[in-house]
């Protein structure tokens, strides 16, 4: 006799990675990964450093003009980087 509870390979994923409190990081590791995506190639181009720690992004720019727009956005862009994830992982933007 066979079992209908078949699964999506996604939902073994996540379920797995959930298990092993690893779903976070691999989130945290989406933002960096998707930050050109978001900001744009031009921004990206200008971004020394972008790292995730406990719900802060830290992004350090070599342009001190991008580092002022970005200042002025930078609640849309939390905004778009959590949506663009599917889940609240950046709670607060540390522009340095």
């Amino acid at each position: 006799m066979r079992r209908d509870s078949t699964k999506k390979i996604d939902e073994l994923v996540n379920q797995v990675l959930e298990g092993m409190g690893l779903a976070h990081k691999l989130k945290e590791y989406e933002i960096k990964n998707i930050w050109p995506e978001v900001v744009g190639q031009m921004i990206a181009s200008y971004t020394k450093q972008i790292d995730v720690v406990n719900g802060k992004l830290f992004v350090s720019f070599t342009s001190s003009v991008v580092k002022n727009e970005i200042s002025m956005v930078k609640e849309g862009l939390i905004q778009a980087l959590n949506d663009k994830v599917g889940k609240i992982v950046i709670k607060e933007m540390i522009i340095r």
